[in-house]
């Protein structure tokens, strides 16, 4: 895998224009010989790094009015984990989610490829594809926990999500020392506002991992501090307002930003 994306980067990094480049592609300016014969192909493709949505298993509802999300169509699911290797049971979950369709997710790569390299040449196309499916599924954590195995696998940990962004707990008791959430910690996590998060967020944004550095790089303006130790609260706010944007656009500058300095995403 790790070869598999450092041949990625290579192919964005290699081709990136010096030229500063605002992110105003639409559909229609994609080759039309691409629209009519690669696009329902990067579709299907799409479909598969859905279908590896592990959270996505039981919708409960879709909600209209989260808070801060207003408008969109936030689904509610609820999820278990394989069976934890320390617990021996299956770990229950709770997240709000926005997930793009098979043809949004097509669109914004597509989108994206031709941004950074003014090309949709199957390589590049594949390296965010696959890039994404590996590292998200395309999972839009508007709020919830996610439970993941990092680390040890079959060890099922969670991370709470906040605007599709880790962020970290104030208040102890509301975090499971045994990494085993309760039903009133799952319910909290849903409902979290800034004021009782920690001071510091994570790093990376949802869907392939978007960090502040290439925020910046791309030209973003905001002061969400850095990926060291001044990790703001305004990281959340401009991630939430970049996805909420792209939902109703042809492309998602998250993922351009992302694509223009790939190389840094590499482990």
């Amino acid at each position: 895998m790790k070869k598999l994306l450092l041949v990625c980067a290579l192919f964005l990094f290699a081709g990136i224009s010096a030229r500063a480049q605002s992110a105003s592609t639409k559909f229609t300016d994609l080759p039309e010989d691409f629209r009519k014969n690669g696009f329902p192909q990067l579709v299907e493709d799409c479909k598969d790094v859905l279908a590896q949505a592990y959270m996505a298993q039981k919708k409960l509802a879709t909600v209209w009015d989260v808070p801060g999300w207003e408008g969109f169509p936030v689904e509610l699911y609820e999820y278990h984990t394989g069976v934890d290797i320390k617990k021996n049971v299956q770990k229950r979950g709770l997240v709000y989610l926005l997930m793009p369709s098979p043809e949004k997710l097509a669109t914004w790569i597509a989108t994206t490829c031709w941004e950074v390299k003014q090309s949709v040449d199957t390589s590049y196309i594949n390296c965010i594809r696959d890039f994404i499916k590996w590292q998200s599924a395309a999972q839009f954590a508007v709020s919830g926990v996610v439970y993941e195995d990092m680390y040890t696998k079959g060890f099922y940990e969670p991370y709470v999500f906040k605007d599709g962004v880790t962020v970290y707990v104030a208040d102890p008791k509301m975090m499971p020392e045994d990494k085993h959430c309760t039903d009133e910690q799952l319910e909290y996590y849903l409902h979290l506002t800034n004021d009782q998060l920690k001071s510091n967020t994570g790093r990376y944004a949802r869907i392939c991992s978007t960090n502040r550095d290439q925020y910046y790089a791309a030209g973003g303006t905001v002061d969400v501090g850095d990926n060291n130790e001044n990790r703001k609260h305004t990281w959340l706010d401009v991630v939430k307002e970049l996805y909420q944007k792209a939902w109703n656009s042809d492309v998602n500058l998250l993922m351009v930003a992302w694509a223009k300095t790939s190389p840094y995403m590499i482990k």
